[in-house]
């Protein structure tokens, strides 16, 4: 199945479905799971978009999984983008998509639409943004475009604001240093303030809701819960451990590259204890560092078989995670 997401042939794409479908299916069997955490987030633009959403006829546990499966695969094509455009493996690919599902299937949380998952998408179109800095030689427009899409992710989900200091790194790590772009990136981040708090002041209300009113409320997982956080904890720091591999034959620029996904896992991790109530949710977001380093592996490995295994190994766990504790089995 790994060679076939290998080949650069754009039918893959249709297995990104299936998958979609067969993780979300577990639905079926346990319609009564609370799928409310989505819609107690006060953030401003998810509060927009969770009071729109709450408006349509249908049940939220099919709408919230019907809208996060669409958004999943639009964020995968993306991530499979990211990665061919910048050459991060030695052949086009639509390993990285599949990956990324994967890895963004783990819990059922992650399987919905949530804060998290809508601003993961506003991470990958920064980050795409941020390594085509490195094929340019002025970007100011680029530059204001990462820091508005930074923006924009601190008012979709507020745990993400350390992505404001992984921007900073990365524009350090792949450009020289010029004060010019730093404060156009400061201006890109600033407007959308500037305009959300403007529609605050013409409406007449207060935007105090913004900052969480307590910290990690809700801290109370199950043991199947705990189960999942060690197996997927366990496996991406196997695959961050596996990262020498890829440096070792990959062009500088592609190190810098990979260097800052590994940077971008380890701010996600200490930013998980900003969530006001907490969510397995949140977990979606080291989806898209793990999915990039983990299918350049996989495209190196001289053994195939290794790569065949280990994705069968993921598939079962997702399953298994998602399906047993339906079952009473966890």
């Amino acid at each position: 199945m790994i060679s076939f997401f290998k080949s650069n042939n754009p039918g893959v794409v249709v297995f990104y479905f299936v998958y979609l479908v067969v993780f979300r299916i577990c639905f079926a069997f346990s319609p009564g799971i609370d799928v409310s955490f989505p819609f107690a987030h006060h953030e401003p633009l998810s509060a927009l978009l969770f009071g729109w959403i709450a408006l349509l006829p249908f049940n939220a546990v099919i709408k919230l999984s019907v809208l996060s499966a669409l958004l999943n695969f639009f964020q995968a094509l993306l991530v499979n983008r990211i990665v061919n455009e910048n050459k991060m493996t030695a052949k086009k690919t639509y390993l990285p998509g599949a990956v990324f599902i994967v890895f963004t299937s783990f819990f059922k949380q992650t399987l919905v639409l949530s804060p998290a998952s809508v601003a993961l998408t506003f991470i990958i179109l920064a980050v795409a943004a941020l390594f085509r800095l490195a094929r340019k030689e002025k970007a100011y427009g680029d530059v204001y475009d990462i820091g508005f899409l930074s923006a924009v992710v601190l008012l979709l989900y507020f745990p993400t604001v350390i992505f404001i200091l992984f921007a900073f790194i990365g524009i350090a790590t792949v450009r020289t240093f010029h004060y010019r772009e730093w404060v156009a990136m400061l201006l890109g981040f600033v407007t959308p303030f500037f305009v959300a708090f403007t529609v605050y002041f013409v409406s007449g209300t207060s935007p105090n809701s913004f900052l969480p009113s307590a910290w990690l409320s809700g801290l109370a997982f199950s043991f199947t819960d705990k189960l999942t956080i060690a197996t997927f904890t366990f496996l991406s720091l196997a695959v961050f451990a596996l990262v020498p591999l890829v440096l070792q034959s990959a062009l500088i620029q592609v190190r810098k590259f990979t260097t800052l996904m590994v940077i971008l896992f380890f701010l996600l991790v200490p930013a998980f204890f900003l969530q006001q109530k907490v969510s397995l949710s949140y977990f979606v977001l080291f989806g898209l560092p793990v999915a990039v380093v983990a299918s350049m592996i996989s495209v190196q490995l001289k053994r195939s078989i290794i790569a065949e295994v280990m994705h069968i190994i993921l598939i079962l766990l997702v399953l298994a995670g998602q399906y047993l504790p339906v079952f009473n089995i966890l």
